[in-house]
């Protein structure tokens, strides 16, 4: 399955969640079957991040997660493994920040690889990278840390996402990427990122901190202040 950009603002993916590599997979797996029900066709998005294991590690792990997101209806992404991302179907990759490299060619060199209509998400911690990105091409940029979260600095604010939604307004000519929150959110702080213009949350431990019986709930409140809009 693949993904035209000009269709995401239909069905448009709220919740990414970011895997947890220190987490057994099954438990991972669980957590996305929960939230994909509760959230219904398309608007979860998952993302696999390891930066512990080896390939033969992620690969495993990328097919099962490619495995249930498909049954769930949920859409995958994986973070910076081009290659996997294609031998396992994704619906497109996560590409770690880089100052060093052009966004444009990473995103042109993916799509060649992958298809002209995969996702295409990158972190963006000010905004000359959300610049970068939405010159090069993304279709989603994750607007970090907007809350206070371990090891990810100071937290920048929604008014982080509001700069990054003015950024993206003023694109002309070109696919405008969804803005995502990621950085410490919670239930607790999606009105807010919701207000500040963002289309939907980036999440790890708000939805691996939840107990099994409350994921659920708990993707649905992450959920509740964002309806698909119009790409403009």
């Amino acid at each position: 399955m693949t993904v035209d950009p000009k269709d995401l603002g239909h069905d448009l993916p709220v919740v990414i969640l970011v895997t947890d590599s220190h987490v057994d997979l099954a438990r991972t797996i669980e957590i996305v079957r929960a939230a994909a029900l509760a959230l219904g066709p398309r608007r979860l998005l998952v993302q696999l991040r390891d930066k512990e294991n080896g390939p033969v590690v992620i690969r495993t792990a990328a097919q099962a997660l490619r495995d249930v997101t498909r049954d769930v209806d949920a859409l995958f992404v994986v973070n910076g493994a081009t290659s996997i991302a294609h031998d396992v179907g994704a619906d497109g990759v996560h590409l770690p920040w880089d100052r060093g490299g052009a966004v444009g060619a990473r995103v042109a060199s993916a799509r060649r690889l992958l298809g002209e209509h995969i996702i295409v998400t990158a972190a963006v911690h000010d905004d000359e990278e959300v610049r970068a990105a939405v010159e090069g091409g993304v279709t989603g940029v994750l607007v970090s840390p907007i809350f206070a979260t371990p090891g990810k600095g100071p937290p920048r604010g929604v008014e982080a996402i509001e700069s990054a939604c003015a950024i993206v307004a003023g694109a002309h000519g070109m696919v405008r990427p969804r803005v995502y929150a990621l950085g410490g959110v919670s239930a607790e702080g999606v009105d807010a990122c919701a207000a500040a213009g963002a289309n939907g949350v980036a999440v790890i431990r708000a939805l691996y901190d939840a107990d099994a019986s409350s994921v659920g709930a708990v993707a649905a409140a992450l959920a509740a202040p964002f309806r698909p809009r119009p790409r403009g």
